[in-house]
């Protein structure tokens, strides 16, 4: 990871869209188009510091190549803090948090797979999540060879579970990703 990647937006948006933001200079939902936003950013000279300051995964790792830029994976990933993360997690330097922002065609991807695997291997917390809550994917592995399939299934489960089909809606897609989880504990607590 680079202090700063110098990689540029180009004619990517997806922060503009995808993010929650709730700054007092500019305040929007997840998955609203910022009202700024016209064909670019409106205002990027004289943009908010919220978005001066923000740096989407790939421009800030370099190991995600060119192919990662978030409009063109359907991926918008973003480092998160130790303290972001759950407590069994926090020891680690950080985690990648990975917006699902392309559908499962994204999850599809072999490169999808391949990178959240090198970062598992890592011992990284991967956090995954589709305009729903998030699930820690380090937390539902149960043997390497199953990673792509069961990104594929907690994709699935996250989405059915998106936030704009409210809350008694969810509950039935939460509590699979609660008992996949552990399940996943209890098989690697029997194994270890």
């Amino acid at each position: 990871m680079t202090a700063l990647h110098k990689r540029r937006c180009g004619p990517c948006t997806a922060c503009c869209v995808a993010l929650k933001i709730e700054a007092p200079e500019l305040a929007k939902k997840a998955g609203e188009p910022c009202r700024h936003l016209k064909g670019g950013c409106g205002i990027y000279e004289n943009r908010p510091d919220v978005c001066r300051e923000f740096l989407c995964g790939w421009r800030l790792f370099e190991e995600f190549g060119d192919d990662w830029r978030p409009d063109l994976s359907g991926v918008l990933m973003m480092r998160k803090a130790p303290s972001e993360l759950p407590p069994a997690w926090q020891g680690r330097p950080y985690g990648v948090h990975m917006v699902i922002i392309g559908g499962e065609a994204a999850v599809r991807r072999p490169a999808f797979a391949e990178q959240v695997a090198r970062l598992v291997a890592r011992n990284i917390p991967v956090v995954m999540s589709a305009a729903s809550p998030s699930t820690l994917v380090n937390e539902h592995l149960t043997t390497p060879t199953d990673l792509h399939s069961k990104l594929l299934e907690l994709y699935a489960l996250l989405h059915a579970a998106r936030w704009e089909r409210g809350y008694l809606r969810m509950i039935p897609s939460l509590y699979r990703l609660l008992l996949d989880r552990q399940y996943a504990k209890l098989l690697s607590r029997s194994n270890g």
